[in-house]
């Protein structure tokens, strides 16, 4: 068995909030279990997340980390002043999505529960959900065949609405069926949009817990580098 660690005792280890690595422990993103009545983290998966945090700077904030994703996917950010979109795209040009990847937490907070199987679809027709990961597989082309889950972004000030009217419990991982992402409203730069731009899709993907989604979702990263590497450099300048 691997050496584990209590959710405080790797909260102190990452320097964060303990409610936030229960969140990535529930997302998958820190892999757990549970004994007893508690959750155990798997003491070198903190380590590399750690390392992943450090080793190429800072987080990004909501906001940029969304103006990255947008600009990855080909589309553009106007919500960022002409320096700052001029900084994330050379960004992007050094490093690609796969470099960045661990500083694009900040993304969306995970948050895991429980539903009705039957809500499910009535849940990823909600106009306030905007789909990703495995619930946007179809639309992205990305090979794979989504199952009884919910995967997507939701605004902050929705979350309780959205909770009520589906009778979304909260759950842990192995408990969950919906993954919802909340965001800042400030950082909601969603238009009338159903479904998240590839990008953010792929990254979540690569972050899932299942192998296969989570091969699927690497794989599309690096193309969607190679992509970018093959554009003219004026397009990042």
């Amino acid at each position: 068995m691997p050496a584990l660690l209590s959710i405080p005792e790797a909260a102190k280890e990452l320097k964060l909030h303990p409610s936030r690595v229960r969140a990535l422990a529930s997302a998958g993103s820190l892999p757990a279990v549970k004994i007893g009545h508690r959750w155990a983290v798997d003491r070198s998966a903190v380590a590399e997340h750690w390392r992943r945090l450090h080793a190429v700077g800072r987080p990004f904030e909501p906001g940029n980390a969304w103006a990255l994703l947008f600009l990855a996917s080909g589309r553009d950010a106007d919500w960022l002043d002409p320096s700052s979109h001029w900084r994330l795209r050379q960004a992007l040009a050094r490093d690609g999505l796969v470099g960045l990847a661990p500083r694009l937490d900040r993304r969306g907070s995970p948050r895991r529960f429980r539903v009705h199987p039957g809500e499910i679809r009535y849940l990823l027709e909600d106009p306030r959900l905007v789909r990703s990961g495995i619930s946007a597989v179809s639309e992205h082309d990305l090979g794979l065949v989504s199952g009884q889950e919910a995967d997507g972004y939701i605004r902050e000030n929705d979350l309780a609405d959205l909770q009520r009217e589906h009778a979304m419990q909260p759950a842990e991982l192995v408990e969950g069926n919906v993954l919802v992402r909340v965001l800042p409203d400030k950082a909601w730069h969603f238009v009338d949009e159903r479904v998240a731009p590839l990008a953010a899709v792929a990254l979540d993907l690569a972050e899932d817990p299942d192998p296969r989604s989570r091969r699927a979702g690497q794989a599309r990263l690096k193309a969607i580098d190679a992509q970018l590497r093959s554009r003219p450099s004026s397009k990042f300048t």
